[in-house]
């Protein structure tokens, strides 16, 4: 009986070993997974705003782009939409735009506004902001999730949680340099 409890305990202490492998292998494997991420299907989407009507998100192709998720239900989501209004006031004229997408409803969000000022463009699509949030990186669902975009396209930088001004400001101040002229 001593033995097969041995072989028993080694073979679970094995499956313990492979599972962390498996898991370190992909917590280190997800930031090259995330550049890579295709911003097509962001500037394809049309996206209602929080009055109903449909927008193109094309039209912010081209900028800088700070791209948060974000729900009405989510305390940290709450917490960051002042800094992310006073970094989009100080920094629009770089040629930086900064959108919120709500994966939440819409009655929600229209109501969850008019008691609070943002003056950034916010849309509202809970079922197109979780499959544009997935193909930006963000595989655990984890709110709020910050995009990082350059007027290239590319993604740049994502952030799982909440962000902050300094944070902000670090990571988009080379790309929010001014183009030198000849």
């Amino acid at each position: 009986m001593k033995i097969n409890k041995t072989k028993l305990h080694l073979a679970i202490y094995m499956v313990a070993i492979i599972f962390l492998g498996f898991s370190i292998f992909r917590i280190f494997s997800l930031p090259s997974e995330k550049n890579t991420s295709s911003t097509a299907p962001l500037f394809s989407s049309m996206i209602n705003d929080p009055e109903g009507k449909p927008q193109s998100l094309k039209q912010f192709q081209h900028k800088t782009i700070v791209l948060n998720f974000w729900a009405t239900w989510c305390e940290p989501c709450r917490e960051e939409m002042p800094e992310l209004s006073n970094f989009y006031a100080e920094n629009k004229s770089k040629n930086l735009v900064v959108v919120g997408i709500a994966i939440d409803e819409e009655k929600a969000v229209k109501s969850y506004l008019k008691n609070t000022k943002v003056t950034y463009p916010i849309f509202v699509d809970e079922d197109k902001g979780v499959f544009l949030s997935k193909n930006l990186g963000n595989s655990e669902g984890i709110l709020p999730y910050t995009v990082i975009i350059n007027s290239d396209g590319n993604v740049q930088k994502t952030i799982l949680g909440r962000v902050n001004k300094d944070q902000l400001d670090a990571i988009l101040k080379p790309l929010l340099q001014p183009s030198k002229s000849l």
